[in-house]
């Protein structure tokens, strides 16, 4: 612990995204606990609902729902930000190793640093989403809500959020630090900051692992979504199943994402900065698939619950023809629904936001490690221009591979998750999922415009830098 303390004092800013992570992640689970008391006050003050726990029941399961959603993005970003802080700190680790110190233990620290963020995060994260309550409590008591409706909006729960996301951070850490394992005293200081494909693959216990959870959440997945058919419980298996899945899909990133990367760069692997680009990710592919995961976390769960509304939606209409509705009622209808996908993007929001943050710190640290490659290249004669264009255009690949990958999947988890849920009702029966094209297009734009946004100012300074200087200090 006291090598981790002295680590963070020394270089703070390389925690700066975890800590960021954590922040949101515990200020929304706060967040979500007062406001279901908030709402719960206001339900019981209601003299249409005092007497009936249904209604409460049913907003503290999408608390739930909601908070393990966002603790599994924040897991999967902070495991992605460690692996990228052990990959820049190989050559020192080798050093430590060299004068004697154990791999198990240089693990251990590197956890222990994601354990202090975590918690200091956490401590910021729960104040300011008690905070938000409270002050949410008073503007709804001003304008006539109820009364007293922040008693019992800060108790003990409140600290539970934050203890689930500072664990999480610990856990992830340790998970990320993993590659602390492989280095050796003498390999790795002849060898570049990011490990080798080759020594990710040989992890037999990884695959295993990912092949495992990923076939177990197919099956899950497609019996809960047959189960639906006879029962709406079915929806229960089927959100297991496609947690199970996803979950395999990340662990595998090293071995699903390089062949997406092959179909990206027959798409955009042309002229000097398309195939300089393409070049780059396939010697990099284990740094650019933990950039690109971001992406598909964010766009899975945005297109998945796109997919599952305009489903809904779809269906529903198609009952509302058949059983003769008016056109005012159809309109009422489409009115709801949008105001439920309204609050399930809201509720996501924190979600793609701790995706985002993840993105953008992978991109910066991909440019900041590569700094001699760029180097290198503006020796051998690449102009600022063909640099901006070649670093674009790893972007634009990155993007395209995470939409070939995360479309696929939201749609068909959003359609499963309406399926399991709608199959057994009379009059539905089974149907095809709908799918929401212009969702899907502002999504591929708002993905480019995250990374753009994020690989701006890391770009700028490696172009901005001469070669020689980027050198001299690489």
């Amino acid at each position: 612990m006291r090598d981790a303390l002295r680590e963070l004092i020394r270089s703070p800013r390389q925690h700066a995204a975890t800590l960021l992570v954590v922040v949101v992640a515990a200020m929304f689970g706060t967040l979500l606990i007062g406001g279901t008391v908030i709402l719960s006050n206001v339900v019981l003050g209601n003299e249409a609902f005092s007497g009936s726990g249904t209604v409460i029941v049913m907003l503290a399961l999408v608390a739930i729902v909601f908070f393990g959603i966002a603790l599994f993005v924040a897991s999967l970003t902070v495991s992605n930000t460690f692996s990228i802080v052990v990959a820049g700190r190989t050559g020192r680790l080798a050093l430590l190793r060299l004068i004697g110190a154990s791999a198990r233990r240089l693990r251990r620290s590197i956890a222990s640093e994601g354990l202090l963020v975590g918690l200091l995060g956490a401590v910021l994260g729960t104040a300011a989403g008690a905070a938000l309550c409270l002050a949410g409590a008073a503007w709804a008591e001003s304008a006539g809500a109820g009364e007293d409706l922040s008693a019992g909006v800060v108790t003990g729960w409140l600290a539970w959020p934050g203890l689930l996301t500072a664990l999480t951070a610990w856990w992830a850490a340790h998970v990320g630090a993993r590659p602390v394992l492989t280095v050796s005293p003498l390999e790795a200081t002849r060898r570049s900051a990011e490990p080798a494909l080759k020594a990710v693959r040989s992890r037999r216990g990884m695959l295993v692992l990912s092949v495992a959870a990923t076939v177990l959440g197919a099956v899950l997945l497609v019996a809960g979504t047959l189960l639906g058919s006879l029962n709406p419980v079915g929806v229960l298996p089927a959100f297991l199943g496609g947690v199970l899945s996803f979950t395999g899909l990340a662990l595998g990133a090293g071995w699903v994402m390089p062949a997406v990367f092959r179909a990206t760069s027959l798409l955009l692997g042309r002229g000097t900065a398309g195939r300089l680009a393409a070049a780059g990710i396939r010697r990099h592919p284990l740094r650019s698939a933990r950039t690109s995961m971001g992406l598909v976390i964010g766009v899975t769960l945005v297109v998945m619950f796109a997919t599952a509304g305009e489903t809904f939606r779809t269906v529903m209409q198609e009952m509302l023809d058949a059983a003769g509705a008016d056109a005012s009622a159809a309109v009422e209808f489409n009115r709801g629904v949008d105001s439920v996908l309204l609050f399930l993007y809201a509720m996501l929001l924190f979600s793609v936001v701790i995706a985002a943050i993840g993105v953008a710190n992978s991109m910066k640290a991909t440019i900041m490690q590569r700094a001699r490659e760029l180097a290198l290249l503006r020796v051998t004669g690449l102009s600022r221009g063909q640099l901006w264009r070649m670093i674009g255009s790893e972007a634009a690949h990155l993007t395209v591979a995470a939409a070939l990958l995360a479309i696929p999947l939201g749609v068909f988890y959003g359609w499963c998750g309406v399926l399991s849920m709608l199959w057994s009702v009379q009059g539905i029966g089974f149907f095809p999922p709908a799918v929401p094209w212009a969702t899907l297009a502002v999504v591929v734009a708002g993905c480019v415009l995250i990374t753009l946004a994020a690989t701006v100012l890391p770009a700028r300074r490696a172009a901005a830098a001469p070669p020689v200087r980027a050198l001299a200090v690489a």
